[in-house]
């Protein structure tokens, strides 16, 4: 099945992987005219069919103008019908369906429409069926079940995640240093579920050549994974053969590419969601480079957070959380869960009490930009996150660390499930 997409607003490049199989198995059962809306219910895919019933149903176009549509296009006595139907959509189920009669001669050889409204978090999910039978038009809308839902939905968050990750992305390359374009860039991993328990991963890479950046996808191992938590890893000191599906431990390594040594440094998005790396030719890092960029990439991850909080899908959720201090302490559960979802109470918190004008910016400072800094005012009191960190090496060598640096008082290390249990 053709289907039309493009990136969101202001992002450079829009996902490389649109759904497939799912949306042409769902168009076997209630046909092709259907159409994704984003957020604010503007179209970012759509079936080309569609247009024959919805002239106006282009990228680009949104909710409101198809509102106007089904208004025109309904018979007078489906007024009230209609506006019902607009109401119960506002209650953001699962699924909203029915069916409209419409005026006559309106549409060639279509009196009736039926619209199936699927909900996400994102947005709605739209398939149109036209008709002359009222219950065959609800025989198709029935047929729904048919289709794995499970497996639809899936597909579309993942598809608009990536899109999300693409706008988050745009942001990072938008503040790239000029001093690195030349010899680095950025890249990260995707991985898209098969059969059988496996995903299949791919590596897109995004370069600076020609005066703009430009993105290279290239298909990469095939491994064992769950699709909802992406790839499994083993975190170390694991037992062989054992996995978890939280992040997996990100730190800025040194890989040789041809006759040179390159160190790849992970990037953030607020400390909680590991974006991808930058790899910079160790060369480059001489003369104070390392120093830039260390501070490049904590400056990044607050920046992107920030962005982020314009995304309304689950996988960037937890940044509206984020505030100018750091995370609300209201988001600790919320945001361990996605660094860890299986160990999430496990997790160690290193509190701390600020003392000063200066005490909070000496702890942002002195942590490691992949843990998590929350902050709550009113008590004048913050927490770091401490990502991969057991509580004996938190208490015996965290804890000295920060009280050596920061004027601020740091009190003992606590687990996520005790914090939360103490509040």
């Amino acid at each position: 099945m053709i289907l039309s997409h493009r990136p969101l607003k202001g992002a450079l490049f829009g996902s490389a992987f649109p759904p497939g199989d799912e949306l042409e198995d769902l168009a076997k059962v209630l046909g092709s005219n259907m159409a994704l809306f984003y957020q604010s219910y503007e179209v970012i895919l759509s079936a080309p069919p569609l247009r024959m019933i919805w002239p106006d149903g282009v990228l680009g176009s949104n909710i409101d103008r198809f509102r106007s549509f089904m208004e025109e296009a309904a018979a007078p006595a489906e007024k009230m019908h209609l506006k019902a139907f607009w109401e119960l959509l506002k209650e953001e189920k699962p699924v909203t369906a029915d069916l409209f009669l419409l005026r006559s001669g309106f549409l060639f050889d279509t009196s009736i429409l039926g619209l199936v409204f699927l909900g996400f978090p994102w947005g709605r999910f739209l398939v149109v069926l036209p008709g002359e039978d009222p219950s065959r038009v609800r025989e198709q809308t029935a047929r729904l079940t048919e289709v794995s839902p499970k497996a639809l939905r899936s597909a579309l968050d993942r598809w608009v995640e990536d899109m999300e990750t693409e706008f988050v992305v745009t942001k990072l390359l938008d503040q790239f240093s000029e001093e690195f374009r030349g010899n680095s860039g950025f890249s990260r991993r995707t991985g898209l579920p098969l059969t059988d328990n496996r995903i299949q991963v791919y590596e897109l890479f995004y370069a600076f050549r020609n005066k703009k950046w430009q993105r290279d996808v290239i298909e990469g191992e095939i491994t064992e994974g769950v699709a909802a938590a992406g790839l499994t890893w083993k975190r170390p000191g694991m037992k062989t053969g054992a996995t978890a599906t939280g992040t997996p431990v990100l730190r800025e390594r040194g890989i040789r590419i041809g006759n040179e040594v390159h160190i790849r440094f992970s990037v953030f998005v607020g400390g909680v969601h590991p974006l991808g790396e930058i790899p910079v030719p160790v060369s480059a890092l001489a003369a104070g480079g390392l120093v830039r960029m260390n501070r490049f990439i904590r400056e990044i991850s607050t920046a992107l957070v920030s962005h982020a909080q314009s995304l309304t899908s689950s996988h960037f959720r937890f940044s509206r959380f984020w505030t100018e201090s750091g995370f609300s302490v209201a988001g600790i559960e919320e945001i361990a869960k996605v660094i860890d979802p299986g160990n999430w109470r496990n997790l160690i918190l290193l509190p701390f009490w600020e003392t000063g004008p200066h005490s909070l910016a000496e702890v942002k400072a002195a942590c490691r930009v992949s843990d998590p800094f929350f902050y709550d005012p009113a008590k004048n009191m913050g927490a770091l996150l401490l990502r991969d960190c057991s509580e004996w090496h938190a208490r015996n060598v965290v804890v000295r660390h920060f009280r050596h640096r920061v004027s601020a008082h740091v009190e003992a290390p606590i687990t996520v499930g005790r914090f939360l249990s103490g509040q």
